[in-house]
């Protein structure tokens, strides 16, 4: 995939910003009381101000500098948003020793504070990539650090001072998945695409969305409320939920937000960009997109989660992940799939109040890969026709336009000679 956007110049305003914020990041981790803990943090933080230098710079042409270069930006990465999480978690623990009073409220200034300390690291990091292939793996990779530093920032802090609400926007990783749209934005926008619509495709028709709307309630009923036992679990419900709480409603709305955000736009508009010139361009990326939303999935083994069950998820995630992206390319209005992901984790999180899934009975697993065979289908038949002809409007808005054909050179004049 290449990228068709030239790279923006660096201001030096920005360059500036980075660097105060690797200043501020250094003197506060040399500051008490745990000296032996700030120590090596303040090393990590100096070396990755020193670091920000050449990660700010286009990428180099020589196989050992690329190389360099690689490791370099990785670590950029992975260590900014686990030092920014640090350092606000530090500030709040000592604030809370210092004014008790004031902690609550300076958890919401935290909030405003980290996000501003997380633009450069968008704003500078992704803007010399260029090419389709190095935008979407950084865009994978950052995704897990971007979500996970902000779980450090509630470690140690009182449940009786600091309210459940915020430490649960740290603890699901909410709050990340906001920081994560908002870096995503930024990153693509450097990166010459449009944000996604928000609003219907005028080309979509009202029996196609009609039949879709049903769809995505069936799904949502048969998921959250089904036992899945027998051939009775595809259309008969139990409509009971375990608990309701905050807690879990923010675990289910983060992967509808972040998820999507990557899978169903960053990366499907990096995959449309990158084959925009085959006839299979929609088709082989929604099937690409789905692939990469199960293999996401197999991560979760190192959860604790079973192989067997990580097995079934991927399997679920990919079809899932299938119709998702068929689903928001025939009705162009993104807030479509991320409503619907959103449910069904809401919904499947508070039924069984766990984020693990279980082994499925071999009964459960036959009738599962059965409805899941139905939304295949559907999908299919959403790539095919005229339905797949209504898609085109909202891949023009996804993917960015092709640079203009420079002019052929004019061919040199023939010799008097030769025309003698």
């Amino acid at each position: 995939m290449k990228s068709a956007v030239t790279q923006p110049a660096i201001k030096p305003v920005i360059w500036r910003w980075w660097f105060v914020i690797q200043g501020v990041l250094l003197v506060f981790y040399c500051a008490p009381p745990k000296l032996a803990d700030t120590m090596v943090f303040s090393i990590l933080a100096v070396i990755e101000g020193f670091l920000a230098l050449t990660a700010s710079v286009r990428v180099p042409r020589n196989p050992v500098a690329r190389f360099f270069y690689a490791l370099n930006f990785l670590l950029q990465i992975t260590a900014y948003p686990l030092l920014i999480g640090y350092a606000a978690n530090q500030l709040l623990v000592r604030l809370h020793l210092a004014q008790p009073g004031l902690a609550a409220a300076a958890m919401v200034l935290v909030m405003v504070v980290v996000l501003v300390m997380h633009l450069p690291y968008a704003m500078i990091l992704f803007a010399p990539l260029q090419g389709g292939w190095s935008q979407a793996i950084a865009a994978v990779y950052s995704f897990a650090w971007i979500l996970g530093g902000p779980t450090l920032i509630p470690e140690g802090l009182s449940k009786t001072v600091y309210p459940a609400i915020g430490r649960n926007l740290f603890n699901t990783t909410l709050y990340g998945a906001f920081l994560f749209l908002i870096i995503g934005a930024i990153a693509m926008r450097q990166w010459g695409y449009r944000l996604p619509s928000w609003r219907l495709n005028p080309q979509a028709e009202r029996l196609v969305l009609l039949i879709l709307l049903i769809s995505c309630l069936l799904f949502l009923a048969w998921n959250t409320f089904s036992n899945l036992d027998s051939f009775r679990s595809l259309f008969v419900f139990q409509f009971r939920l375990k608990t309701v709480s905050f807690y879990w409603f923010a675990q289910g709305l983060e992967p509808g937000l972040a998820e999507e955000w990557l899978f169903r736009y960053i990366v499907l508009a990096l995959l449309l960009t990158g084959l925009r010139r085959s006839r299979w361009q929609i088709p082989a990326s929604v099937l690409l997109t789905g692939l990469l939303f199960g293999v996401w999935h197999s991560t979760n083994v190192f959860a604790g989660q079973s192989f067997w069950a990580t097995a079934s998820q991927v399997q679920f995630a990919i079809i899932a992940g299938w119709f998702l992206a068929a689903l928001y390319l025939y009705t162009g209005s993104f807030i479509v799939p991320m409503l619907f992901h959103a449910a069904i984790d809401i919904l499947g999180m508070m039924a069984s109040a766990s984020m693990i899934s279980t082994t499925p009975t071999i009964n459960e697993y036959l009738w599962s890969s059965v409805m899941e065979l139905i939304y295949v289908l559907l999908t299919l038949w959403l790539l095919t026709g005229r339905r797949r002809a209504s898609m085109q409007w909202t891949v023009d808005r996804i993917v960015p336009p092709l640079p203009p054909t420079p002019p052929a050179a004019p061919l040199p004049p023939i010799p008097s000679s030769v025309l003698q």
